[in-house]
């Protein structure tokens, strides 16, 4: 059996697992606060434990949190204490350094979900401070009953929900109503695998779910130990309107007796997070059945914490359909979440080799494809300026053979290219150079209840071939096209480390959203961009140099 290479390391410098004996004194570190984000509490780290493989101890007086979920460590959170952050945070980045240079990721060291009030605490000239996302905080009085005209949709969902169909709400209970959660987890962990399979970031968005689904089955396991308030909601199937007999043979009085046919269709826990806030750490619903969601979110927020002004539902975790359905609920306010790492050294313009690079990280959150570095390698002029055209049924090839030499991980197959090509919604563009196809650009659009938006799946451009702005030209285009048909926001993600197709976004109006961990699998974070495309299309120039 190998030997874990963390036991060793965390032994010599007092780096320990996260116990239930740890919570008394965990948790007076994060009451300490007085605005924490839904991440600061003992469920959480608990939770997360064996998916993130946490650890922690007391360094200069503060709690000090560190993960190791894919090879190397990291702060979880920022060192929590009165004085001497600083000098917490310096010890603290010799044990990360220490660590990841023994086990050759030197440059990963990184804190994350670093809030503003423990921010303020550090000297951030000596910190590069990046923004990672934020906390949805709303009214719980509005969440109750969903009163206005903007919450208008959610109270007709939770509405019908009560309509049609027959269900009753009951507080969690390990004994009674352990297996029957766990049923459902089971069932939504196979329904977001099957319906994401073809997605770009399929495969680390599939070890993402599963990371969730063990944290999720631990705070089933352990939810009063930790703390939790939990709510489950039995839903009675359609199709039969079946009821258990009494114990004498004869039918139950109305209301008296149990359906046979109901089961356990979702689920939620939560807990009080600072003085006026709480937080909500787990919802899982079923999909098919609609309207339960709202009502599950609305009656929980009625029977468990009418008694807090606030209720915090986390962030989006960077996904733009998440954040527009948090955003749908009318956030009163937002607490807007950092990472932060060492200012990058200054190397008078010299990039390191690719070779001497690092790959390898921590946990696997989310990945997709990095647009190649267009722009950045002179290459002789080429005697005929390329054309963009939309791609045909016989480009998908030359499409496969960009992917594969473009992208040395997470680029698309055959068979997403095909189903890409196929969407009605779609914006393949090519760049064809003498008959050869030696670029590709590719998004969707998408239609939302207020809009559509734009979703840009791959950017491309042969190796051989760059040097001539054919990237440049080729996004262009696209937004163009996006625009004609009325898409007035774009949505792309770039690998933080992909400095030049990074400046090529800038340049054309992207900015970030936030940092995504991991994005590109283990250490290789990714930026979440977006572009608001203006009404009127933005003439591009029709040939760059």
């Amino acid at each position: 059996m190998d030997v874990d290479p963390l036991s060793g390391y965390a032994a010599q410098y007092g780096l320990r697992p996260v116990t239930l004996a740890d919570q008394s004194l965990l948790n007076a570190y994060f009451k300490s606060l007085a605005e924490p984000l839904s991440d600061y509490t003992f469920s959480q780290l608990y939770s997360w434990r064996n998916s993130l493989r946490i650890l922690w101890r007391e360094v200069e007086g503060h709690l000090c949190v560190f993960a190791n979920g894919t090879g190397d460590l990291t702060l979880l959170l920022p060192p929590i204490g009165q004085t001497g952050s600083d000098r917490a945070l310096a010890a603290c980045w010799e044990i990360m350094d220490d660590y990841n240079v023994i086990h050759h990721v030197p440059d990963r060291g990184r804190i994350e979900y670093a809030g503003e009030e423990l921010l303020r605490r550090f000297d951030k000239a000596k910190l590069n401070v990046q923004p990672m996302g934020t906390d949805y905080l709303y009214d719980v009085a509005r969440m109750i009953d969903l009163t206005g005209g903007d919450l208008a949709s959610k109270r007709q969902a939770k509405n019908r929900f009560l309509r049609n169909y027959r269900s009753r709400v009951e507080n969690y209970d390990k004994l009674k109503h352990f297996d029957g959660c766990c049923a459902l987890l089971d069932m939504w962990k196979s329904h977001q695998d099957h319906q994401h399979a073809m997605e770009i970031a399929a495969d680390a968005n599939a070890v993402k779910r599963q990371k969730e689904s063990l944290a999720t089955r631990l705070a089933l396991e352990y939810a009063g130990d930790l703390g939790l308030k939990g709510m489950v909601v039995y839903v009675e199937d359609a199709a039969t309107d079946a009821r258990k007999p009494s114990a004498e043979g004869a039918a139950d009085a109305p209301g008296s007796s149990r359906p046979v046919n109901e089961r356990i269709r979702g689920f939620t826990f939560g807990e009080h997070l600072g003085h006026d806030q709480s937080s909500i750490v787990i919802e899982k619903t079923d999909l098919e059945v609609k309207g339960l969601a709202q009502f599950i979110f609305s009656e929980f927020c009625r029977t468990h914490f009418a008694d807090r002004p606030l209720v915090n539902v986390g962030d989006d975790w960077g996904l733009e359909t998440l954040a527009w359905t948090k955003m749908s609920y009318r956030p009163v306010k937002l607490l807007q979440k950092y990472v932060l790492t060492k200012p990058a050294k200054v190397q008078s313009g010299y990039e390191a080799p690719a070779e001497n690079r690092n790959d390898e990280s921590r946990r696997a959150h989310f990945t997709g494809p990095t647009p190649c570095e267009a722009d950045l390698i002179p290459v002789p002029a080429i005697r005929h300026a390329a054309e963009i055209r939309f791609a045909r049924r016989e480009d998908l090839s030359a499409a496969v053979h960009l992917e594969q030499t473009c992208f040395s991980t997470y680029s698309l197959n055959k068979r997403q290219l095909q189903y890409l090509h196929h969407r009605p919604n779609n914006v393949f563009l090519v760049a064809e150079q003498e008959g050869q196809v030696i670029g590709e650009a590719i998004a969707l659009v998408r239609h939302h209840q207020n809009g559509m938006s734009g979703r840009i799946y791959s950017l491309a451009v042969s190796d051989g071939c760059r040097g001539q702005k054919i990237g440049r030209k080729l996004m262009q285009r696209l937004i163009e096209e996006l625009a004609s048909r009325g898409v007035r926001r774009a949505y792309l993600e770039v690998e933080q480390a992909n400095v030049g197709a990074v400046k090529l976004y800038e340049t054309l109006g992207f900015r970030s959203l936030g940092t995504l961990p991991d994005y590109y699998g283990a250490g290789r974070n990714g930026w979440h961009m977006v572009s608001e495309i203006p009404a009127v299309p933005m003439l591009f120039e029709a040939a760059v140099a």
